[in-house]
């Protein structure tokens, strides 16, 4: 499906780093990725693989300083957003690039009703006057299922659920239909009956208008059921990335395989355990040589340690940064006889 579309963003070996008094964050360090139109990409990893410090580089919003894009672009609809200036980039977020923020409690204003916020992007990026505006933001939260919408745009947002200031944010994001709207754990501290709800929402809203989705979330769950296409991210690197299907059949990198593992099944007897992965995510400011996954992986060899993996296509639309695929492992040890020699 997606090889023969053209994506609508494309990240071409992004790094974004943070400077801090105790070093160089590499918080994205080389990740190469595309989105293409209508798709919902499924963004997955531990907290602090880099995640939403890809989210954010995309729409500009890291903070500077500490942070930096530092080499690599990204391109929206062939344009750089790296180089574009920031007028123009005030443009393009809110009318075709959206964000959906992981905790709605503090991204919403709380001194101003939830009418007033969406009304006020919409007159900002649409034009409308207040009235037309007013009338737009009642069908947004009609449209995402927040029950007698007129009556609760003089409410704040201390005055609804959860759930329901999830939808009042998805709602926000939707002002000025999107074409890429970004989820950054849109379903993170909601119980699962209104997670259902909120992802089951964003399926028809992407069906509804055709919108691509990037998808984060640490739930590889989540994402089984709501991902046309899945980027496993570890350590600053996208580690592999395929169809949804694939990832759960026959996931290739042992982060991935350790990820699916941890995720407890119907069928699974008492007796049997989950795998765990030992360890945690690596400091960024001094990662791992050689591959960054290899202090914890169960599969890893001397050469791990020495050689960071390229990031290859194994099979159409499957990529994996992994030694055991490839012939990179071996030229490595032709190369390594040869100096010997």
């Amino acid at each position: 499906m997606s090889e023969k579309k053209k994506p609508i963003l494309e990240l071409q070996d992004l790094h974004t780093y943070f400077y801090t008094e105790d070093g160089v964050v590499k918080a994205v360090d080389g990740v190469d990725l595309q989105v293409y139109e209508g798709e919902v990409l499924g963004l997955v990893g531990e907290s602090g693989s880099g995640k939403t410090v890809t989210a954010m580089s995309i729409l500009k919003l890291i903070p500077q300083p500490p942070g930096k894009i530092v080499k690599g672009d990204i391109l929206y609809k062939g344009q750089s957003l790296v180089n574009m200036p920031e007028s123009e980039l005030r443009t393009l977020r809110g009318n075709q690039l959206a964000v959906v923020f992981q905790d709605p409690m503090t991204s919403l204003n709380p001194v101003l009703t939830i009418g007033e916020q969406i009304a006020e992007a919409i007159r900002l990026h649409q034009g409308l006057n207040d009235h037309d505006a007013q009338l737009t933001t009642i069908k947004l939260l009609e449209l995402v299922g927040i029950p007698d919408a007129a009556k609760r745009l003089g409410d704040y947002p201390w005055q609804f659920s959860g759930g329901m200031r999830q939808r009042v944010m998805i709602a926000l994001a939707l002002s000025c239909n999107p074409d890429l709207l970004i989820a950054d754990e849109p379903t993170t501290a909601l119980d699962v009956t209104i997670q259902a709800q909120v992802l089951d929402l964003m399926q028809q809203l992407r069906d509804k208008f055709n919108m691509s989705i990037i998808l984060i979330t640490h739930d590889i769950g989540v994402i089984a059921g709501n991902a046309d296409r899945v980027a496993v991210m570890y350590a600053g690197n996208i580690v592999e990335l395929a169809d949804v299907i694939p990832i759960f059949k026959e996931p290739k990198h042992p982060y991935t395989q350790g990820l699916l593992g941890a995720i407890p099944s119907i069928n699974s007897k008492r007796s049997d355990e989950l795998v765990t992965i030992p360890g945690t995510i690596p400091n960024l400011i001094s990662p791992p040589s050689g591959c960054r996954f290899h202090p914890r992986c169960s599969k890893a060899m001397p050469e791990c340690s020495e050689v960071r993996p390229d990031y290859i296509e194994i099979t159409p639309g499957h990529y994996v940064r992994c030694l055991l695929y490839g012939t990179q492992l071996e030229n490595y040890k032709i190369e390594k006889k040869a100096e010997l020699k």
